[in-house]
């Protein structure tokens, strides 16, 4: 019986696409990975890693074992020649740790079909990890300093029942500069978001760690605490400057243009986040200055917490210092000089706080709390004894120090 040739063509064609399907499948389940992602060496130090076939090879693979920096860190192997393989394998590969830096394991098989992207190490090699416990033990002594320095003031605004002295303009951009922190930090914790920022950094960590959350999401609670407290408490005749109302719709209307782009699809979130962070760095630098321009024109801090500024002012000394401890263990720095960003700004909170301490301590340190506290009292006292000899007594107080 004759076969028609439609028949025998839709069979063959069947045939082969399930040949093709199964063997690409095949493919596809080989995987290479390592037992670990993220390695700590010490410098002049090693360690052994297991790189490990995770299914069936069908073909003869190699694979090629490199790193980024041959100065910072070597391997005993640079190739495996996998034959054709019906079952997993485990292979150790020793780390050589030469000088303090970061560093890339990664493998790369040929032919490309096999997957091995997965088969990568991060490697930090560092002098001392002594200097590595007390970067950490800074690091949260600068957290808990900066987490605690909102409540000085809040204590200030209390026990006065006033803000007067506290600038406006100041609250209202550190409440828009941390709104826009804690956006960035929660924003790439969201797995949407979290996955392109994977897709752009494929070997990369998250840079946003639990603790930046906390802190940003604590700072806008704080700082809201602060708001409200200008609004019942006595505040003069204070209130924020069209300077500052100018800047903060500027912004706005940047958020508002980014917002559309993202609608158009022309960016995506993560761009927009990181858009907000850049907006965020822009506050940093300008938020101190209303403050200290208004401690100028009243020749007094009387109102602005000096408790404050000695947390901020722990908290930049010791973020500078990690910085800097840092640097020296990981032999990176560039990470200070290289980014005048980060380093700039813990710099510029510094040299504010110096300021503050000079205009609070040297300046205007002549006018004390209670002559400030006690001024209207004294006033109304002078009212009614007008017609008293008493008014007409001289104060042993110098003139400096008159209300």
């Amino acid at each position: 019986m004759a076969v028609r040739p439609e028949k025998f063509t839709m069979r063959s064609i069947a045939r082969v696409a399930f040949v093709l399907i199964t063997y690409s499948a095949s493919r596809a389940c080989a995987r290479f990975s390592f037992n670990t992602q993220d390695l700590v060496l010490l410098v002049n130090d090693s360690a052994t890693l297991t790189l490990t076939l995770t299914d069936n090879v069908p073909e003869n693979t190699t694979l090629i074992l490199s790193t980024n920096h041959k100065d910072l860190l070597t391997t005993n192997i640079s190739k495996i020649e996998v034959t054709n393989s019906t079952g997993p394998n485990v292979w150790p590969v020793e780390l050589f740790g030469h000088d303090a830096g970061h560093d890339l394991l990664k493998v790369d098989a040929y032919p490309s079909s096999i997957k091995s992207s997965d088969a990568f190490v991060r490697v930090t090699l560092q002098h001392s990890n002594e200097l590595a416990l007390f970067s950490v033990v800074v690091g949260w002594i600068y957290f808990v300093a900066w987490s605690i320095s909102f409540y000085p003031q809040m204590y200030e605004n209390w026990k006065r029942k006033s803000v007067v002295g506290l600038n406006f303009d100041f609250i209202a951009l550190n409440l828009i500069g941390f709104m826009l922190y804690s956006m960035f930090n929660v924003g790439l914790w969201i797995p949407e978001i979290e996955k392109d920022y994977s897709a752009r950094n494929p070997r990369g960590l998250n840079p946003v760690q639990l603790n930046d959350i906390f802190f940003s999401i604590h700072a806008v609670f704080a700082t809201l605490i602060t708001v409200t407290q200008c609004y019942f408490y006595e505040k003069g005749d204070q209130q924020v400057s069209r300077t500052a109302k100018s800047i903060m719709s500027f912004y706005g209307l940047l958020i508002a243009i980014l917002l559309v782009l993202v609608y158009l699809q022309k960016i995506v979130w993560l761009d927009f986040l990181y858009y907000c962070s850049y907006i965020k760095l822009t506050i940093t630098l300008i938020k101190y200055i209303p403050q200290a321009v208004m401690n100028y024109k009243r020749k007094s801090t009387i109102g602005w917490s000096i408790g404050n500024i000695f947390l901020d002012f722990t908290g930049g000394l010791l973020s500078i210092l990690q910085m800097i401890i840092n640097a020296y263990n990981y032999n990176d720095w560039a990470s200070v000089f290289g980014d005048p960003t980060k380093f700039g700004l813990g710099l510029l909170s510094v040299i504010f706080d110096i300021l503050f301490f000079l205009q609070h301590y040297v300046f205007y340190s002549g006018v004390n709390y209670a002559e400030f506290e006690n001024c209207n009292v004294v006033e109304v006292e002078d009212d009614e004894v007008t017609n008293s000899e008493e008014h007409t007594k001289p104060t042993d107080k110098p003139d400096d120090q008159i209300c």
